[in-house]
């Protein structure tokens, strides 16, 4: 049973790639056109202020093209779990520097936008979890994880794109399963083995006779690294699966589904008290 929402639409936000987008520095722009250096464009860092009001009109103009009357911002915590299931996750990103004023900025975040955390899980665990538990909710992202292996209806916020999209049940478990084949780069999760691509997954994942894709894929597995390939498959669905539900929470991380936060309010359908009462009944 999902929680009782007083408000007619939420929008439920991976909000790590807006924190990055007002951050990061912008182009040096001479004589009206950007300027390079070795055929590099120049970069300079933001002020402050200009990293804050980069964020609050991305927030606008987002939430106004989502027509929505509410949000919930969602950000990663500290630590972890999917490095206690493999210590070089995300690796890759060890020693590469934050944007300058991303903690100024994240601290904005929080206190003017109401913006969340959870230690223990990632921003996408969050918003699968809220939207999974909440009333007339729908997710905003743009990781190509959150819009593609979750199925339901998403906003797809990447640059150019800023419109609904609807994924099926059977589309969201054909590219998660694709993806435990060709890992993610972005996070350090290999592929099953160098060259295997997006392409090649598909066609295999496609020509399969088995009873479910991840039996496939456990083959393909098995087939390119032996017996250790199990292992090497259970690994990486449990790096990839995103969590759904607060009964999947790792042990220690406790999470309440939060009250979303006004936008451009409407009148809500029903009173206070009745929505006390439904909240009684969740």
């Amino acid at each position: 049973m999902k929680k009782p929402n007083k408000y007619k639409s939420t929008a439920i936000i991976d909000a790590d790639f807006i924190l990055y987008i007002a951050c990061n520095p912008n182009k040096v722009i001479e004589d009206g056109v950007p300027k390079k250096t070795d055929n590099k464009f120049v970069y300079e860092d933001k002020t402050l202020e200009q990293a804050i009001n980069t964020f609050e009109s991305y927030m606008n103009d987002l939430l106004h093209l989502c027509r929505v009357d509410s949000y919930i911002l969602c950000l990663t915590g500290k630590k972890n779990f999917r490095y206690e299931v493999d210590p070089s996750y995300k690796s890759n990103r060890v020693g590469l520097e934050k944007p300058k004023w991303f903690k100024e900025v994240r601290q904005h975040m929080i206190d003017s936008w109401e913006a969340i955390q959870v230690d223990g899980i990632e921003a996408d665990d969050m918003v699968i979890i809220i939207r999974n538990s909440l009333e007339n909710s729908f997710i905003v992202a743009v990781d190509k994880d959150l819009l593609n292996c979750v199925s339901g209806t998403h906003f797809d916020a990447r640059k150019g794109q800023g419109h609904f999209v609807t994924v099926t049940e059977a589309q969201a478990n054909f590219a998660f399963v694709k993806s435990i084949l060709t890992g993610d780069a972005v996070d350090g999760i290999p592929n099953v083995k160098k060259g295997y691509g997006p392409k090649t997954a598909e066609k295999e994942l496609l020509a399969s006779t088995d009873t479910t894709l991840e039996e496939t894929a456990l083959k393909i597995f098995i087939r390119e690294l032996g017996e250790e390939g199990k292992d090497r498959f259970e690994k990486q669905k449990r790096l990839l699966k995103m969590l759904e539900t607060l009964e999947e929470l790792p042990e220690g991380v406790t999470f309440e589904i939060p009250e979303p936060t006004c936008y451009d309010c409407v009148e809500v359908e029903f009173s206070d008290e009745q929505y006390r009462l439904e909240l009684q009944n969740y």
